[in-house]
């Protein structure tokens, strides 16, 4: 009798896959709680590091109020810039 035979057929396939579906799931998630916990410690880290540096604190859940810049802006006029345009050579072929 064929190996594929003793395996117990669809049935007994779709338990082994849903078994495995199953166990790669658990481990995502496991994986994916220690690295989410990792980052907010490092997250932590340097905020106090940039606190004591600095010595200013920052609200990182701070709302965004609009597209508003306050303060002092540097508008870029197009006219002013100074256009470099590249040395076009002529190519020289040899012809035989």
């Amino acid at each position: 009798m064929p190996k594929s035979k003793l395996r117990g057929g669809a049935k007994a396939h779709k338990t082994r896959v849903t078994h495995r579906n199953n166990t790669l799931r658990g481990l995502r998630k496991k994986a994916q709680a220690e690295y989410q916990e990792m980052f907010e410690k490092q997250m932590e880290a340097l905020k106090v590091q940039y606190q004591n540096e600095n010595g200013e604190t920052t609200e990182l859940n701070a709302e965004v109020l609009g597209d508003v810049i306050v303060g002092e802006t540097n508008d870029i006029n197009v006219t002013d810039a100074e256009v470099v345009t590249p040395e076009v050579t002529p190519e020289v072929t040899n012809e035989n």
